[in-house]
């Protein structure tokens, strides 16, 4: 099943436990949420979800960015933008 904040609920950042260093936030959609948190968070169902949102938690370091699909996760230095002559 999959999760989302529901209506009226503020965005926050989890600090301690299992889900430590996990951000919850309006509009994104979780397949994994904290059991003291449930409350905050409604069920949808998969068919209506876009998978391009769907955010992956499960299995994830905490503090690790998640990106979205299709995006490059470049270093610092690494770009390869056409110098302006």
């Amino acid at each position: 099943m999959q999760y989302q904040l529901k209506k009226g609920q503020e965005a926050f950042d989890m600090v301690d436990g299992e889900f430590a260093g996990r951000k919850y936030r309006k509009g994104k959609v979780y397949d994994a949420v904290p059991p003291n948190e449930k409350h905050k968070f409604e069920a949808v169902q998969g068919s209506k979800v876009q998978r391009s949102k769907v955010e992956k938690t499960v299995n994830r370091e905490p503090g690790t960015v998640n990106r979205e699909p299709g995006t490059v996760n470049r270093e610092p230095g690494t770009a390869t933008e056409r110098s302006k002559s």
